[in-house]
């Protein structure tokens, strides 16, 4: 993170230089810079699947959903307007916002929430994150191949309007971004762009959208969508799939000021040959020589790679990472996740955050190995790493698998405040990413935790002031 605020720095110098320059001219009007509402300063959805061991598109989208949260800025023709900057910080000291941390502050009971209800109930949220010492929020957008916010290209999530099929009476992301920018959190869209949605859920569906088109297509269903444990999945195997994953990853970046794009671990659902039989034998008879698990890392690396171009080009200083579980060897070998790739070449990702969800005595994987696993990874400048936490633990008291360490986290109430000062002795270490909001406070009270309270008695004031040099 540190590499890309001096590039953000000298962006904002540069557009500075050029409204010098402008003054200097004759009658020329000086072009307004429209940087976001917050200036630059210096300084994951559920929990991941439990360790030890997450119709083709024919024309591009212009038109906007969401009203901009600002007036827009009138400029003479002939005057470029320097493009906005996307607010990072040199320390990323992030907060997962999932849809169980929000979906009791975007529902009132089955149906959305009122508006200013909703603003202000979500404005102490924020409140209460940034009191803690967090500058980044990480907000889940796309849990199911839904949507959070009006989308043109998957339908509204019933997380935030109660049944699947249901419109939206406003824009809570629309409200949500202004609100974290007036008070200088960095935000980032946070999308699982493979996991879909139950059988009930995609038949209250409309037509409209392509997941519904796919789900009614003969041809393409089990193909496009493939159905495992009741659930549907998009399939990256297809050309069509991942453009329309990068297209509503590109939307919400589009309509949003987000200063990022973060992407979960849901992968590949299952190493089941049929998940996509007919893509690989088409692959197959076309003289492809790779292996099946080969394959599957490709067609995911492909989707990451686009992912990482479209993001770099939507907007100065925007980042896209990646939250991989901490078990590498199920990341690998079962989800088709090739971190290792990732996080040695440049062009996929700019950070990567694993979740390292253990404690220091976990008998197979402890925080400080799984970490330094991750550390050793990183064969690039371009990359940093963000240490993924959890207070899940914290807040049961328990590790049922963590073998000699169960019960680390009953006898020992300062785990994840050592957890953090091991991050420290990372290398590329740029800051760290906390699940999540639930474990601090209630997220419709606003009142604080009482299970995780002694562990976050230690931890905070720590967090508060750690930086990574």
């Amino acid at each position: 993170m540190r590499r890309l605020f001096s590039l953000l720095m000298l962006a904002v110098c540069l557009g500075s230089l050029y409204g010098c320059f402008a003054g200097l001219q004759e009658d020329a009007p000086v072009a307004p810079q429209a940087l976001p509402d917050a200036s630059i300063q210096a300084t994951a959805d559920s929990e991941p699947l439990t360790e030890p061991i997450t119709e083709p598109m024919t024309e591009s989208i212009t038109d906007p959903i969401a009203e901009p949260s600002a007036e827009p800025v009138t400029v003479p023709a002939t005057e470029p307007v320097p493009a906005p900057v996307a607010l990072q910080y040199e320390d990323m000291k992030a907060m997962w916002l999932s849809q169980y941390d929000l979906t009791g502050i975007y529902l009132d009971g089955d149906t959305q929430r009122e508006e200013a209800d909703f603003t202000a109930r979500m404005a102490q949220v924020l409140d209460n994150v940034k009191a803690q010492g967090f500058n980044t929020v990480l907000l889940q957008v796309r849990p199911n191949a839904d949507s959070m916010y009006p989308s043109k290209l998957y339908p509204m999530s019933p997380y935030v309007v109660g049944q699947s099929g249901r419109p939206a009476q406003y824009d809570p992301v629309a409200l949500i971004v202004r609100l974290a920018h007036e008070r200088s959190l960095s935000i980032h869209a946070w999308i699982n762009p493979m996991r879909g949605m139950t059988e009930e859920e995609i038949q209250l569906v409309e037509g409209e959208y392509p997941i519904r088109q796919w789900y009614d297509d003969p041809q393409l269903r089990g193909r496009y969508i493939v159905s495992v444990d009741g659930r549907w999945y998009l399939n990256p195997a297809y050309d069509e799939v991942v453009d329309l994953i990068c297209a509503g990853a590109e939307e919400a970046l589009r309509l949003y000021d987000f200063d990022g794009l973060h992407m979960d671990d849901y992968f590949y659902p299952t190493t089941d040959p049929s998940f996509d039989a007919d893509a690989y034998a088409s692959y197959q008879a076309s003289g492809g020589a790779l292996e099946l698990a080969e394959f599957r890392r490709k067609a995911l690396d492909d989707l990451v790679y686009q992912l990482h171009e479209m993001t770099g080009k939507s907007r100065v200083g925007r980042i896209f990472g990646i939250s991989p579980g901490g078990n590498v060897d199920r990341v690998f070998h079962t989800q088709y996740a090739d971190v290792y790739l990732w996080c040695g070449v440049d062009g996929y990702i700019d950070y990567i955050c694993p979740q390292v969800y253990f404690g220091l005595e976990h008998g197979s994987y402890d925080f400080v190995k799984v970490c330094r696993t991750y550390q050793d990874m990183i064969q690039t400048d371009s990359v940093d790493l963000i240490i993924g936490m959890t207070f899940g633990k914290a807040f049961s008291g328990e590790d049922p698998w963590a073998g000699s360490g169960k019960d680390e986290w009953k006898s020992r109430k300062d785990v994840l405040v050592r957890c953090l000062k091991a991050t420290l002795d990372l290398e590329d270490c740029q800051g760290v990413a906390v699940f999540c909001y639930q474990y601090f406070f209630d997220p419709l009270t606003g009142q604080s935790i009482a299970e995780t309270a002694e562990e976050r008695d230690h931890f905070v004031p720590v967090f508060q002031e750690i930086t990574w040099d």
